[in-house]
């Protein structure tokens, strides 16, 4: 049995970052480049990566945005905030939330 200090470290340990790789970001970014570009896909695309979601809705829903109302949908804070903002965040994401992709040896 497990004491209550163990207990307690594992209750008040800070949740692991779940990262994104750099080639999942840059298909985010092309997303936002495309003139076909479909927000709603976008929305999706990003919602399977929280850290990422989390700071798109962070921005859409700050006081300094004035929306009257709570965004909650990705695909909504893009269009929101404009693909040239969301672009610039998610270039600007910090990066102990982003993971280089590991090279599996093959040729470019």
């Amino acid at each position: 049995m497990a004491s209550s200090n163990e207990h307690s470290s594992k209750i008040f340990q800070k949740p692991r970052l779940q990262k994104i790789l750099r080639s999942e970001l840059n298909q985010l970014l092309e997303m936002l480049r495309a003139s076909d570009a479909s927000l709603i896909k976008f929305g999706h695309e990003t919602a399977r990566h929280p850290e990422v979601l989390k700071q798109i809705m962070r921005a859409a829903n700050s006081s300094l945005t004035g929306s009257a109302v709570e965004i909650t949908e990705p695909g909504h804070a893009a269009l929101f905030l404009g693909t040239r903002r969301v672009t610039l965040l998610l270039n600007t994401l910090p990066q102990e939330i982003i993971e280089e992709d590991v090279d599996n040896g093959a040729e470019p």
